[in-house]
């Protein structure tokens, strides 16, 4: 079985989007391990929204590392119509109608090692950029799937963020990280 990574950034408050884009919550670390995570991957999965949010950079666009990297979006809807707008826009995405067998057919689809010009493991991995929607339903429907959250330390509300009712942006600083029972308890202070 190919490993599958689903990568999610919240705030410490939980939003976990601003505009449908995850960068108005990230810090600089955080966005060094999307990097890295990226990088190892064979395929990339995104939902119909992160593959249509203008504000987004194109994943495989021509000259960049990921050029060759196929991008597979997800939809409950009709997939046909997708295809045809992610075309329209220029696109190199694949729409797939998104099935609890979906996510394993993409998976038998990628070689089974990575060429090793482009990345540094002969691990076969598959990538989720998307929200908690998707995140949820590949969790729910594959085997050893796994979960990298990355709480940022910051406390933010904005207009276009989801769950805290408050608007405010708080920048914290992490002072002590402790586990129990495979429970993580974060303490923050303000910066």
């Amino acid at each position: 079985m190919r490993r599958l990574i689903i990568s999610l950034v919240q705030s410490i408050n939980g939003s976990f989007a601003e505009n449908g884009w995850s960068t108005g919550v990230s810090t600089d670390a955080d966005f060094r391990r999307f990097l890295a995570l990226r990088r190892s991957a064979n395929a990339i999965i995104v939902d119909r929204r992160t593959a249509l949010n203008p504000q987004l950079p194109v994943i495989n666009a021509a000259g960049k590392t990921l050029e060759h990297t196929p991008v597979h979006v997800l939809t409950e809807s009709d997939p046909t119509a997708l295809q045809s707008e992610l075309d329209a826009r220029g696109l190199d995405y694949r729409a797939q109608h998104f099935t609890a067998d979906t996510i394993t057919e993409v998976a038998a689809l990628l070689p089974t090692a990575p060429s090793p010009e482009s990345r540094p493991s002969d691990e076969t991995v598959l990538l989720c950029e998307s929200g908690p929607n998707l995140a949820f339903r590949l969790l729910e429907h594959y085997p050893g799937a796994e979960l990298h959250l990355s709480v940022s330390p910051r406390y933010i509300r904005t207009p276009g963020s989801h769950f805290s009712g408050l608007e405010a942006e708080i920048a914290l600083r992490l002072v002590d990280v402790r586990t129990e029972d495979d429970q993580i308890f974060l303490r923050y202070t303000r910066a």
